[in-house]
């Protein structure tokens, strides 16, 4: 990481200001740990967050007597652990949130696996600690069988739909993503799709299957230049850079997609499917299930749904081990 860059000005005036960092070679790490987020896309709130955590941190280093970030080890960081675990809250005095805590702890795991890329260090010291993320119920979501995608399929009835379902379900996409997808971003030659700005402001690349290629292109080049008749289309607006256009020659929101969707539903023959509470979003959920259950591994797929942590990746884990204890019931 280069230092091309110091953290600007506001960063460091809306810092606490118990939060002082004298050693220079802890501020440098601060500032290259500041650029690297900022490299990765992660929005100006966020990358603010993650220097203070640093900070913080290196602070603590700094009372405690250690003045080289290279003779950190598993004790020391398990000490600032229960340090930051019992330290109250610096907005209301209350005690911090077990999720704010090990986010916390992340932040600082990153930062030393950076290290260990730059061969500053040989080995990460968290590598041998284990700070889990408190286990909540996983929300309630409409998870979709395999049989249920392919009767979706099956009912749709133009080219356009079975793009929406494309787009929705063989690509993962969020109901914002969804909304945002322009026409560049969908490479058809190259069989990606990028999402410049996923949550968090971060850019991801989906590779598209054959199916889905062919979905896509089969609205593109048949169906959509129809659309940009509508009174909706003028090539000065948003609208004519947007992929999927309405009937008017508009760019789709939230609710039009899901009319959509459940027009197609309707069609289908299932009767249970068709009293659940689907949306363009189940789809989403419903292919991060279909993979984690053909084996994919569970790094790849937070990679393809746009997760920062894996964590909220491993909630869908949980949902196929419900699955399969049905199964076995």
């Amino acid at each position: 990481m280069p230092l091309a860059f110091t953290v600007p000005k506001s960063v460091y005036m809306s810092r606490p200001s118990d939060i002082i960092v004298t050693n220079e070679d802890y501020r440098k790490l601060a500032v290259r740990f500041y650029q690297y987020q900022t490299m990765l896309g992660y929005v100006p709130h966020s990358t603010r967050s993650k220097f203070l955590a640093l900070n913080e941190f290196l602070q603590w280093l700094e009372c405690k007597g250690t003045t080289d970030i290279t003779s950190v080890t598993p004790i020391i960081i398990t000490e600032f652990y229960e340090y930051i675990s019992s330290r109250p809250s610096k907005k209301d005095g209350a005690a911090l949130n077990q999720k704010t805590v090990c986010r916390a702890i992340y932040i600082l795991r990153d930062c030393f696996e950076i290290l260990v890329q730059e061969r500053k260090i040989k080995s990460n010291p968290f590598g041998v600690l284990q700070f889990p993320y408190p286990q909540e119920e996983p929300p309630e979501r409409t998870i979709l069988t395999q049989e249920e995608i392919q009767q979706i399929y099956e009912a749709a009835t133009t080219a356009q739909e079975r793009a929406i379902l494309s787009l929705a379900y063989g690509c993962g996409l969020r109901a914002g993503e969804l909304q945002k997808c322009n026409t560049e971003d969908i490479r058809l030659r190259e069989k990606i799709l990028i999402v410049p700005e996923g949550k968090g402001n971060k850019r991801r690349v989906i590779p598209l299957s054959n199916g889905v290629v062919k979905d896509l292109a089969n609205y593109y080049y048949n169906e959509r230049e129809a659309l940009t008749g509508g009174r909706d289309y003028k090539l000065s607006t948003d609208n004519a850079a947007a992929f999927m256009l309405h009937s008017r020659g508009g760019r789709m929101n939230d609710d039009t997609y899901n009319k959509y969707l459940r027009r197609i539903i309707e069609r289908t023959a299932n009767k249970a499917m068709q009293e659940k509470q689907i949306s363009i979003h189940s789809l989403r959920h419903s292919i991060a299930t279909h993979l984690l259950e053909q084996g994919i591994n569970v790094e790849q797929v937070r990679m393809f749904l746009g997760h920062s942590q894996l964590e909220t990746t491993q909630i869908y884990t949980h949902i196929t081990q419900q699955q399969l204890n049905k199964l076995m019931e």
